[in-house]
């Protein structure tokens, strides 16, 4: 059995967000990222889109905490447009410790600079590239709240996540990385910026699954594509595309 799919799959809470994500593509959005190293922590909101590829026989419980609506995009879109699997780190590993310590030293650059102006600057490549770095980062495990609710030891490793995480030049201005504070305060502002650049993909080639949670669903998903896409696909692409639509509770009971 595959541990992985070969489609990277968006999940979401609702049938309106799925038409929405069908209609316009997706939507960028700060996301709040705690790493945890030792007794630091690295807390900051990164622009992003999250995906998946875990099989469907094996996402009935991420279907619980992330939503029973999705859409699965082929694997080559995503390397196409520069998606990458997380890189999971143990809090304990030397790899943490080798990449906490860069963090600390620009933190302590930073620093320095506002007390001495003269202090030589930490490259700005180099700065770069590291939030590049920590925007793909998660711990192995950890707690979690989700849904209003705790999980401790919850292990992140299992969900499989893949990131779209936008370069400097794709954000157009906006921030890279903002301190988790800072961006909590007014993330409203924040949100409706980096909303404006959407990451697209072609309805009728880029597509491998579109996942509702219902019956019912499903007749509401075929009439909005039949609205929206009548003039823009042909009779034959339409066809394939609807065969592509299947249910959270076909998901449970066939896989």
């Amino acid at each position: 059995m595959a541990i992985s799919t070969n489609s990277t799959i968006h999940y979401t809470k609702s049938l309106d967000n799925l038409l929405q994500i069908l209609k316009n593509g997706f939507s960028l959005k700060y996301c709040k990222e705690d790493f945890f190293w030792k007794q630091k922590k690295l807390r900051y909101a990164y622009p992003m889109i999250c995906f998946c590829d875990i099989p469907l026989s094996e996402v009935k419980k991420h279907l619980d905490s992330y939503g029973h609506y999705g859409i699965g995009l082929k694997k080559d879109w995503a390397v196409k447009k520069g998606l990458n699997p997380v890189l999971y780190l143990e809090k304990e590993s030397s790899l943490s410790e080798t990449l906490m310590q860069q963090i600390m030293r620009f933190d302590k650059n930073k620093k320095e600079l506002k007390t001495d102006p003269n202090t030589p600057k930490i490259d700005e490549v180099w700065r770069q590239e590291l939030i590049t770095l920590c925007s793909h980062i998660k711990n192995y495990d950890g707690d979690l709240i989700i849904n209003g609710k705790e999980i401790n030891n919850y292990r992140f490793y299992d969900e499989r996540e893949w990131r779209y995480v936008p370069t400097k030049l794709e954000l157009k201005g906006n921030k890279r990385a903002i301190l988790q504070d800072i961006y909590i305060a007014d993330k409203e502002k924040y949100n409706k910026e980096v909303g404006k650049i959407k990451l697209e993909f072609d309805i009728a080639e880029d597509i491998s699954y579109i996942i509702v949670k219902e019956e019912n669903d499903i007749h509401k998903t075929l009439d909005f594509i039949s609205q929206n896409f009548k003039k823009t696909l042909s009779a034959s692409d339409m066809e394939i595309l609807m065969t592509k639509i299947i249910s959270t509770d076909q998901i449970i009971n066939d896989f």
